[in-house]
This record gives structure tokens, C-alpha cells and sequence, in this order.
């Protein structure tokens, strides 16, 4: 178990430790002493899951270090685990259990690397099979910089599925994500509008019943609306290209869903809505996507009249006029063959390579991120990839005349 500090004399003594830290280290030291022990395991071990306690996190970036796809986050230099596999195992899981969002990087006994950032919610996994015998050599990261977190390493035989899990649902307690506004009846100008990102992982009918909940949002709150006064009625709506969806938790901890009101476009009404907090998440119809939308409110119900623009620029990128819904053609700027990820960051999975001339249709995005404007693209039998557009200075996909 953790020996629990209170949060002063915490940070005073891991301000210290990376202060040291910091000038000395620059990369993973798979020879390094494990700093949480040395383990031996052996088929049909007991007791199943395995597990041990750790701290994650540390100084060094561990993407720079381009060790292979999704090894990600803030490592210490010297390993967190050393596990000894005795023998061959069938099927063998190691998975990594915190509050907050930790990756999992190993370094193999043949010497190459494996990594991991969300598996089982924000819980990384790494699922081997018949791996051989030897020494496994593991680091918890944390995703972001100067981040500790208590975590737990897991090791089964079973799926990652049967381990815990941090995909909680919708939660009202944490900060919105693009921030708040108070609205009081009449306000101006009407409609209140601001753009963003819907999309999350968790699914909205496992934590909300009714007919209209339907899609995928996020744990955080997107957006939240404080009104200060009674309205006599209050609409709150997302406009986008892309099929989304709608949930907000109402001032007396109601909860209200919307899938389709005009076409795809979710819209929710509150008639006499109380004074109080509403915390708004902008979730997308489909698993895996992220699309840009305009989350509005207005004192009367949305027309088909109503026009919004979605705002396509990224900073440092060329400006585009791709949209969700195209066909986008890649050009051959793009060199032998362009790369779709299994998600919008170069670090992930490859999962297609798209030669000049072939055609892609755009269903997500777009996403800003490592200098890159990011799209879901659909292929064909059904797949799915993101892909970036170009970079400062060239363009990679242009619509398709």
C-alpha cells in the first residue's frame, strides 16, 4: 500500500527528486534497478491478477525517444518493474490501473520495445501471447508532464476486458473542457454560440436511460451554462456536419439526451429551467469519432434557417476547404503513399497507407495537433484511420471535384 504524505511535504520532496533529476537523465535505462522490485511468474500463477502498487510518471518524454508506435507520456529513466517470465504463457496481460491518464511502455528480453496509452479506458494494457520466457522490463508514464500518480500494475492471463477499468461515464463533478458562460433571460446576442470537439468513449445508454441517448461523450463535461434566473424556455443545440448527440445534466441533477432534432442535429429544451448550473456534453453518433460542432443556445426553438461556420484553421496550417462529408483526394504531394492512424497523433498505429490519387471520405475532425489538422476518413469495407491534411507549407488531401 501507498504511505500517504500530506500534499506540502509531496511536492517538496518531488520538486527535489526532478530538480536532480531533471540535468541527468535522458533516456529509459532498461539496466537500471526496477524501482518498485523484481518479480518471478510462472503459467497458472497465484494469486491471479498479480498485483503491486507503483508511482506513475517521470522527467523524460518518452515520444521523443521514437521507441514505436503509442509510446507516449513522462517516464523515470530506470524501470518501475522487472517481471521474469519462467516460461512460456498461452495469453498474458499487464495493465495499468489509475484515476488518472498513465501509458505503459516494456522493453522485451530480445531488447525491442512494446507500448500503450488507452486500452481499457484511460488504463494502458499490453496483451502478449505466447510470449517467451525472460525478463519484461516495465515503466508506468504518466500522459502529461510533472504528473505522479498512484497507479496499480495488473498481470493476468486473462483479457484486459476482465481488468479494471477507468471509463466512469459522464461526471458533472469535473471542470467543462471549453469553459462556461451565465446567460439570463433575454440575453444577447442570441443565439450564444461556441465551437468545439464532440466525441468521447464512453457510451451514452450504459449510464443514461432513455430513447434519445444514444452516441459516445466524453467523462468531462464539454460546456456549462449557469443561468441566473428562471427562463421560461431555453434550448440547448450542436450544429455539425457530422451525426451527434446531446446530454446535459440540469440544475436539479436532472438528465436530458437528444440524438437527431433537425436532421442529425441534436437539440434539448428545458421549459421553465430553474436557475442553477447545466453541464452540456457534445458527443458524436459514432464510435471512435471526433467532429467539430457549434454547441448554441437560444430562448426559442432552432430553425433550419439558423447558419453556422465551422472553423477549419489550425494555427500554422494552410488554410483548407475540406469539410466533413467530402471526398478528399490525395495529392501527390504526399509522396509515395499517405499514413491513416488509428488516432489523430503520429505516435499510434498505422493503420492504412493511401497512394496519391486514391480518394477518402471525410467523417470526423477536424482536430488540431503536432502541427497537423487531423480527419477521420472512412475506408472502403468500413474501416476507419486518421489523417492529417498537409503541413505549414504543402497540402496532402484537396476535395475531390
Amino acid at each position: 500500500m501507498f504511505v500517504k504524505l500530506d500534499r506540502t511535504t509531496f511536492a517538496v520532496v518531488l520538486s527535489l527528486t526532478v530538480t536532480v533529476l531533471c540535468s541527468a537523465q535522458t533516456h529509459l535505462n532498461p539496466a537500471g534497478d526496477p524501482r518498485y522490485g523484481s518479480h518471478v511468474l510462472a503459467p497458472g500463477f497465484a494469486t491471479s491478477p498479480f498485483t503491486r502498487d507503483a508511482l506513475s510518471g517521470g522527467d523524460i518524454e518518452v515520444k521523443s525517444l521514437r521507441l514505436g508506435d503509442n509510446c507516449l507520456g513522462y517516464a523515470a529513466s530506470d524501470p518501475d518493474f522487472l517481471i521474469e517470465l519462467t516460461d512460456e504463457f498461452n495469453r498474458i496481460t499487464f495493465l495499468i490501473a489509475s484515476a488518472e491518464d498513465t501509458t505503459l511502455i516494456m522493453n522485451l528480453p530480445n531488447g525491442s520495445w512494446a507500448c500503450n496509452d488507452d486500452t481499457n479506458g484511460l488504463n494502458p494494457a499490453l496483451v502478449l501471447h505466447n510470449p517467451p520466457p525472460g525478463a519484461y522490463r516495465l515503466w508506468i508514464g504518466s500522459y502529461s508532464a510533472e504528473t505522479y500518480d498512484e497507479s496499480v500494475l495488473y498481470i493476468s492471463e486473462a483479457a484486459p476486458e476482465a481488468l479494471p477499468t477507468t471509463a466512469t461515464g459522464p461526471d458533472p463533478a469535473r471542470d467543462p473542457l471549453y469553459g462556461e458562460t451565465t446567460l439570463a433571460p433575454g440575453f444577447a446576442p442570441s443565439p450564444f454560440t461556441i465551437q468545439l470537439t464532440g466525441g468521447g468513449r464512453n457510451p451514452v445508454a450504459d449510464h443514461i436511460a432513455g430513447e434519445q441517448c444514444r452516441g459516445y461523450v466524453a467523462e468531462t463535461p464539454d460546456f456549462s451554462v449557469y443561468l441566473s434566473d428562471v427562463f421560461d424556455e431555453i434550448w440547448f443545440a450542436v450544429d455539425s456536419p457530422a451525426d451527434m448527440t446531446l446530454l446535459a445534466n440540469a440544475a436539479d441533477g436532472s438528465w436530458h439526451c437528444s440524438d437527431d432534432h433537425l436532421g442529425t442535429n441534436p437539440g434539448i429544451a428545458f421549459r421553465f429551467a430553474l436557475t442553477g448550473l447545466y453541464d452540456v456534453w457534445v458527443g458524436s453518433a459514432d464510435e471512435g469519432n471526433y467532429a467539430a460542432g457549434v454547441f448554441y443556445v437560444m430562448e426559442t426553438e432552432p430553425r433550419e434557417s439558423l447558419d453556422f461556420t465551422i472553423d477549419t484553421g489550425c494555427d500554422g496550417m494552410l488554410p483548407t476547404a475540406l469539410e466533413i462529408g467530402m471526398r478528399a483526394l490525395v495529392t501527390p504531394a504526399a509522396g509515395a503513399a499517405l499514413k491513416l492512424y488509428a488516432t489523430p497523433e503520429t505516435a499510434s498505429t498505422v493503420v492504412f497507407q493511401a497512394p496519391a490519387g486514391n480518394s477518402l471520405n471525410l467523417v470526423g475532425g477536424p482536430v488540431c495537433g503536432e502541427d497537423h489538422r487531423w480527419w477521420r476518413a472512412e475506408l472502403t469495407g468500413g474501416s476507419f484511420g486518421w489523417v492529417a491534411d498537409g503541413d505549414a507549407s504543402t497540402r496532402w488531401l484537396e476535395p475531390q471535384n
